[in-house]
């Protein structure tokens, strides 16, 4: 590929240099500065820009892989980065980019977080916080790396200088050879220099949303209707009920039930609504899945209410058989089981009317 270019009061068009990438950490380092040139709009139906990345992501097992990124909206690409002339490139890569991914598969969000802290020292919501504007909304970002994490739904990318046949026909097998929740691409970033001027031509090798529209679902709003057709195809007749009467109840006694945006797993969440200056945004207490996870959400609690507030709810909770075992981490958003939860009348009571004492600190 030969790159020309020319300033706009100049007719003379000159040939742009190719750039070679030092190593593997120089093209790193250009994805993790701006993972907006990864373009997950091309990838993936409804996908937002890609704004923060994790470099060197600790993986238990299986090394690091070089870059975990994210969407506001909470989509996630795991990218390794390879230069052509890597002869890991061929086979090695493919295995390692799928072993990561197979790795933050059905990880919790509070384990993922936990690694981000431990690399960043800042929570992912505060680093995406940071860069994703004043109508961010953390509890959709949230739960939508929960779902995304439960499901697998990742964008899995090799990002390379340049592509070889083995590789463009192994992302073409994977991707055409059966539907799955991740995609699988290469990331051709071909760089060029003319001067100071730097040149970065991305190409994309792998399916586009037009080429698979149906492989990594779309985003969607539930209502009502949809949630509850999703659990009873998922749940056991017991815990549907659960399911139900924990709805009804919350219809009744939150000031807003809310409903999440995932593309498989969908959720409601009770909220409390405060008037109340010091507390910003809904207090959003527990949210129910169709999967009959139950997660407490301590992680959005912490920021609005006092800590021995917290404490005493949580004492509550832990004396419900059930839910014992949730941990007093208020950074978390512990889930349990439905069913487990709620082994009896007793238990459904002592939750619900923890809930209602917690209502009068909104």
């Amino acid at each position: 590929m030969r790159i020309f270019m020319r300033s706009k009061d100049q007719g003379q068009w000159r040939a742009v240099d190719s750039a070679v990438y030092l190593d593997e950490t120089k093209l790193q380092e250009l994805l993790a500065d701006d993972p907006s040139v990864i373009p997950m709009r091309e990838i993936r139906q409804d996908a937002g820009t890609l704004i923060v990345a994790i470099r060197e992501f600790g993986l238990l097992g299986s090394g690091k892989t070089d870059i975990v990124t994210f969407s506001a909206e909470g989509d996630i690409a795991v990218v390794e980065c390879k230069l052509a002339a890597n002869m890991e490139i061929k086979r090695q890569v493919v295995g390692q980019v799928f072993e990561y991914g197979a790795y933050i598969w059905q990880m919790s969000y509070s384990d993922l977080d936990k690694r981000v802290r431990a690399r960043c020292d800042k929570s992912l919501t505060d680093l995406v916080a940071s860069k994703a504007g004043d109508k961010w909304d953390e509890e959709t970002f949230r739960s939508n790396v929960t779902d995304n994490l439960s499901n697998g739904s990742f964008a899995l990318i090799i990002a390379v200088d340049a592509i070889n046949d083995e590789l463009a026909r192994t992302i073409q097998f994977l991707n055409r050879c059966g539907l799955a929740n991740y995609t699988f691409h290469a990331m051709e970033f071909r760089k060029f220099e003319s001067g100071d001027t730097e040149i970065l031509v991305p190409h994309l090798h792998g399916p586009s949303i037009e080429d698979r529209p149906s492989a990594a679902g779309k985003r969607r709003k539930w209502n009502e209707g949809d949630f509850f057709e999703a659990a009873k195809t998922e749940l056991d007749a017991r815990k549907f009920d659960i399911v139900q009467q924990l709805f009804e109840w919350s219809r009744e006694h939150a000031d807003r039930v809310w409903f999440g945006t995932g593309t498989q797993t969908g959720s409601f969440t009770f909220h409390y609504l405060s008037k109340r200056e010091e507390i910003k945004g809904a207090i959003s207490v527990f949210s129910v899945y169709t999967n009959g996870q139950l997660a407490i959400n301590y992680g959005w609690l912490k920021s609005q209410l006092k800590t021995a507030t917290l404490d005493e709810f949580h004492q509550k909770l832990i004396a419900i058989n059930g839910l014992k075992k949730i941990p007093a981490d208020f950074a978390k958003f512990p889930q349990v089981d439905i069913g487990d939860a709620f082994r009896d009348e007793q238990d459904f009571a002592a939750f619900t009317s923890a809930v209602e004492w917690l209502g009068q600190f909104k």
